[in-house]
């Protein structure tokens, strides 16, 4: 009896360490953000913790507290963001712009699968998580993604780094082509909103440039977002395993964040206490990429980086010229 409370109290106690670890990288990268304002404190997350990672030789006592939080944490910090939706804002974009939206997620979805089987991958998983990355709302996306069809660490990790490396140069890139054709601040906005991976990448580019550019592009982005809650949906219908007798259940954090948006569109809670929440969503994601970071193997990540990184250049490139010519040719 004694052996197996033994047992018991390590495993708690290395629980703990690992949810601490990624607790103080999350802080840390915080702390970081302040001084690196155009990385943010996800990216910074997600960079120290897959730093910290190779540092420490022996890594197996903190592995129970960083898989439990890159599970559980994240999970929660989605539906904690799911608070923060404003549906009624969708309809100031107008609805050329919403079937744009729709046109371009599903088409750079596709690209990315049709990618990989050019490739000749037998990694579709990762594509899978390019394509949502990419095409939806890039971290939130590939975290909520990921558990839906059991992605290894390294792919998450791996598809995180190649859409916030690309979220990073198009924060610099995007801003640049506008202002070189001469777009208006709604076509900006749009510009910015379509094609931008994160949330962090629209509002820190589109703030950069104006007011009104960071206004319209978080509505554009907003509209790429509501698309997670379907992309889910779809994913969990694709990838659920058959068995007899046994009940397909849909993860509850899918439930819960439709419940949250639910509840965000009810007035129940004022406006203080909706950003105090997501707020508090921001927080859990980021220790939750500190987490993802801290369980990826840098040697794994070399056998699939390379493929990963162009196929994700390729998606990227697509995505600028298909809204070019969405504002340029006003299709």
């Amino acid at each position: 009896m004694d052996w197996k409370n033994s047992k018991v109290k390590i495993l708690a106690a290395q629980k703990t360490y690992g949810i601490v670890l990624a607790v103080v990288i999350m802080l840390v990268a915080k702390f970081l953000a302040a001084y690196i304002p155009n990385l943010g404190v996800t990216i910074l997350a997600l960079m120290l913790g897959i730093i910290v990672r190779q540092l420490i030789p022996n890594f197996s006592k903190f592995t129970p507290g960083v898989v439990w939080s890159e599970k559980y944490v994240l999970e929660t910090a989605i539906v904690f963001i799911g608070f923060g939706f404003e549906i009624n804002k969708f309809s100031k974009i107008g609805t050329s712009t919403i079937l744009m939206i729709t046109v371009s997620i599903i088409v750079v979805i596709l690209i990315s699968l049709l990618l990989g089987k050019i490739f000749g991958s037998n990694n579709n998983k990762l594509y899978w998580l390019l394509g949502a990355g990419s095409a939806i709302c890039g971290s939130s996306a590939i975290g909520a993604t990921a558990p839906l069809i059991e992605a290894k660490e390294e792919e998450t990790g791996l598809s995180l780094a190649v859409v916030n490396v690309l979220g990073l140069i198009g924060m610099i890139l995007l801003p640049l082509i506008a202002a070189a054709f001469q777009f208006s601040s709604v076509d900006t906005g749009i510009f910015l909103g379509g094609i931008l991976q994160s949330v962090g990448h629209v509002v820190s580019a589109g703030f950069a440039v104006s007011d009104e550019v960071g206004q319209f592009s978080t509505v554009v982005k907003m509209g790429r977002v509501a698309f997670l809650i379907p992309f889910l949906l779809i994913i969990f219908f694709l990838f659920r395993k058959r068995s007899n007798g046994t009940k397909i259940k849909l993860p509850l954090f899918i439930l819960f964040f439709l419940i949250a948006v639910l509840i965000s569109q009810l007035n129940i809670f004022n406006a203080n206490a909706i950003k105090q929440i997501t707020k508090l969503g921001d927080g859990l994601l980021n220790i939750g990429m500190a987490a993802i970071g801290l369980k990826i193997n840098i040697k794994s990540l070399w056998k699939i980086s390379g493929k990963a990184f162009f196929a994700g250049g390729i998606i990227f490139i697509f995505q600028i010229i298909l809204y070019f010519l969405f504002i340029t040719v006003k299709l």
